[in-house]
């Protein structure tokens, strides 16, 4: 098991999940707040392009990373990236789907997504990928 991601003097890292399945959103974000992030969460595009633009609870609540969904309702998760692409310090976007053929993969990644996987997927493969993500991410700056 990987060690923890936040010591006792910062806050932990905060994860916005973007997901229209409930049960899903629901255990990802369990299954991270128990590995140690700081879990949001919304079921739509449109709401995660909202919260990315406004803060998640107020301004200055930024998501450090963001978990989202291809295909949703309001806005898809392509369409977010597209919105987010000439962003400065956007944060680090790992996508997930249920219709991933290559295209589709490609296409995530040439709009700043840092990984895409396809549903179904084990919760602890995905706890590790955001680990590394945001670990990355975070010595980057």
């Amino acid at each position: 098991m990987s060690p923890p991601i936040a010591n006792n003097r910062e806050r932990p890292p905060c994860v916005l999940i973007a997901e229209d399945d409930q049960a899903l959103r629901e255990l990802l974000s369990f299954a991270l707040y128990r590995a140690g992030f700081s879990v949001a969460s919304c079921n739509n595009g449109l709401r995660l392009l909202e919260m990315l633009e406004n803060g998640i609870d107020d301004a200055s609540t930024a998501a450090d990373l963001v978990i989202t969904d291809l295909r949703m309702p309001a806005l898809t998760g392509l369409e977010v990236l597209e919105a987010l692409f000439d962003r400065p310090n956007r944060p680090p976007v790992i996508c997930m789907t249920a219709f991933g053929d290559a295209e589709t993969h490609r296409t995530a990644i040439r709009f700043g997504a840092t990984h895409t996987i396809d549903k179904p997927f084990d919760i602890d493969e995905m706890i590790e990928l955001a680990r590394a993500v945001y670990n990355h991410n975070k010595n980057k700056e």
